[in-house]
């Protein structure tokens, strides 16, 4: 497969993370409302609600997501060929920081001094 493959797997992984997540945080409202509120369902049918059930499910799915964007991550190191440039990024008005990242795959160089410096 291309780099150019891995680069729209890796997005598309993010955005069904961050899906993920919203359904998360909603089951996680439904179990919260329902300890406040006074359930009136009747017992056997409490399981299609278990709010609880449904969010263990959701963070699985998510875990394989995220561990199917890491073997995508090594894919996109293996295939990049990095251009790697230097930049300053505004942290506030008075720091900044000093990255190296590739243009290519968006990857950082940890080797790179990461400390900040003020700007005059």
């Amino acid at each position: 497969m291309s780099l150019e493959y891995y680069l729209f797997c890796r997005k598309s992984f993010d955005n069904i993370i961050s899906q993920l997540n919203y359904t998360i945080e909603a089951y996680e409202s439904i179990r919260d409302y329902n300890l406040e509120a006074t359930c009136t369902i009747e017992p056997k049918n409490l399981d299609i609600f278990d709010s609880q059930y449904n969010i263990n499910i959701f963070i699985e799915k998510k875990n394989h997501i995220e561990e199917m964007k890491k073997k995508c991550n090594k894919k996109i190191l293996h295939l990049c060929k990095h251009n790697f440039v230097d930049d300053l990024i505004d942290i506030s008005p008075d720091n900044s920081k000093h990255i190296r990242y590739c243009t290519v795959c968006e990857h950082t160089d940890n080797d790179f001094s990461l400390s900040s410096k003020k700007i005059n």
